[in-house]
């Protein structure tokens, strides 16, 4: 078994994405809005078709 995606609970997905990627080295994987709804997902520059971490917006 492998895990492909797991979510992180943010609360600014803007912060999140700049703290994963400049301060932890993630790249950025995918970015969707769907009106208020953004799909945002990090991945290891390392394994870039590894395991993503969803970004996902505390509501």
């Amino acid at each position: 078994m492998k895990i492909k995606l797991t979510k992180v609970y943010v609360d600014d997905q803007e912060k999140a994405l700049g703290f994963y990627t400049e301060m932890l080295g993630f790249t950025k994987k995918a970015d969707f809005s769907n009106g208020p709804y953004r799909w945002l997902t990090v991945a290891s520059p390392d394994e870039p078709d590894g395991t993503e971490l969803q970004l996902a917006l505390k509501r």
